[in-house]
């Protein structure tokens, strides 16, 4: 793949490893062509996430594992989100492996089962949506993006997975610059909240916020059923 895109582009695409994938750099000019290239001239490669203010990794075994290969500890950033996923509706591959990041900077990862997300996903494939997994998260990862893509604001476009989606969920989604956080109508996926003038801090247990510098002084809450809570850089 590096000689063909290095030919064609030359240095205005730059190629490096990452684990068993590679990240492809492109101007943003002609990210839709190398994209197309690469679709025609490999099919069987999938790329699991696209943007400039994220760095993506997905893979399977212990988190611990992942993080000491890849140096996890030494990543820098604003915003970091983790989700270690119990498998109950699809495989267990990087595939189906969270986040799923389904259009430019959009990270999703999800707590959960959807009850009828087959019938959503044969309406968005209808449409021409694209999927690379059977897993339910990401049919509520593409409906967020189709409808942040037709004008929808990050709350918006929540809720509209609420009214779409029947299921019993916690969703944690991030955008370039904001995030958001839904439960289901019975909350029945547990969520807590920390919240600081420093940080936010968002996980399905208290034990896991337990240790965050400031936490004895964070009001800490448990998102309430349906409520969007959004928050901005």
């Amino acid at each position: 793949m590096r000689d063909v895109l290095s030919v064609k582009y030359g240095g205005a695409v730059d190629l490096r490893a990452f684990g068993a994938g590679t990240v492809v750099a492109a101007p943003d000019d002609l990210e839709a062509e190398v994209r197309s290239v690469m679709a025609a001239t490999w099919p069987e490669i999938r790329v699991l996430a696209s943007g400039r203010n994220l760095m993506v990794l997905k893979d399977t075994g212990r988190p611990t594992d992942t993080c000491a290969r890849y140096g996890v500890a030494g990543w820098e950033g604003y915003l970091a989100v983790a989700h270690t996923r119990m498998a109950t509706e699809s495989a267990v591959t990087v595939l189906h492996s969270h986040p799923f990041v389904p259009s430019r900077d959009l990270c999703v990862v999800h707590n959960g089962s959807f009850s009828h997300y087959a019938t959503v996903r044969r309406h968005l494939m209808a449409q021409g949506v694209q999927f690379d997994s059977d897993n339910d998260s990401e049919v509520a990862a593409r409906y967020l993006a189709q409808r942040l893509g037709a004008g929808d604001d990050l709350e918006e476009a929540t809720r509209g997975v609420m009214k779409e989606l029947d299921g019993f969920f916690t969703l944690v989604i991030s955008t370039a610059g904001e995030m958001s956080v839904v439960r289901d109508a019975f909350a029945c996926k547990p969520a807590v909240v920390a919240e600081t003038e420093g940080y936010i801090a968002v996980a399905s247990e208290y034990r896991a916020l337990a240790e965050l510098p400031g936490i004895a002084g964070a009001e800490v809450f448990e998102p309430q059923p349906e409520e969007v809570y959004t928050w901005s850089r």
